[in-house]
């Protein structure tokens, strides 16, 4: 496991992105650069027809912004990079380190937009797993109602989530998360751990 160093309000530091705050002041949209957004320096609201935008101080109102997960396993509550479309290139508005540091209704809008962009099943509750034509097959309760799927049994479709939780990717890449594992009832857990063990 990597270690990672503290950040920002007590967002943990990945290694990919360490010792880069020198390097980062306000760049524009300088592709070469990264620079970290914070409720200091930018605004993030809707613009014209509901699309996201991101006013940044003394610079300029970048519409038609989405969001993408840098770590989206490792830190789905930070390092979101906020970016455009300029022709046919993405280009990086900023990233924000610390979703929690803005405002309750700048983060509903990146969360939003982030919904928008990945597709995650929640489980709330494992009805069955098993083998099944060589690979593990579940029938689960989620936040979108019962679903069932295989995934390989393999060590990078089942990857940490926080502390305690898994993200399950299936066949099909569509991600089902398991937010906290102590959370399932302790059949659920144990019959999980009997395939899913690391």
């Amino acid at each position: 496991m990597a270690v990672v160093q503290e950040g920002v309000a007590g967002v943990a530091t990945p290694p990919e992105v360490k010792n880069m705050d020198a390097e980062c002041a306000p760049t524009g949209l300088d592709p070469t650069r990264t620079r970290f957004l914070t409720p200091d320096m930018c605004r993030i609201h809707l613009g014209n027809l509901g699309a996201l935008h991101v006013t940044v101080l003394n610079e300029d109102i970048y519409g038609g912004v989405y969001a993408a997960y840098a770590f989206p396993v490792a830190y789905p509550g930070g390092y979101i990079s906020l970016l455009q479309s300029v022709g046919e290139q993405e280009v990086e508005v900023g990233i924000i380190r610390d979703l929690d540091a803005f405002p309750p209704a700048a983060q509903e809008l990146v969360r939003q937009a982030l919904a928008r962009r990945y597709f995650i099943h929640t489980i709330t509750a494992i009805r069955e797993v098993g083998w099944k034509y060589g690979l593990v097959a579940f029938e689960v309760e989620t936040d979108k109602g019962l679903s069932s799927f295989y995934m390989r049994w393999s060590q990078d479709r089942a990857v940490d989530y926080g502390q305690r939780g898994k993200v399950l990717i299936s066949l099909e890449n569509n991600r089902y998360l398991i937010p906290d594992l102590d959370k399932l009832t302790p059949s659920e857990r144990t019959e999980f751990q009997r395939y899913i063990y690391w």
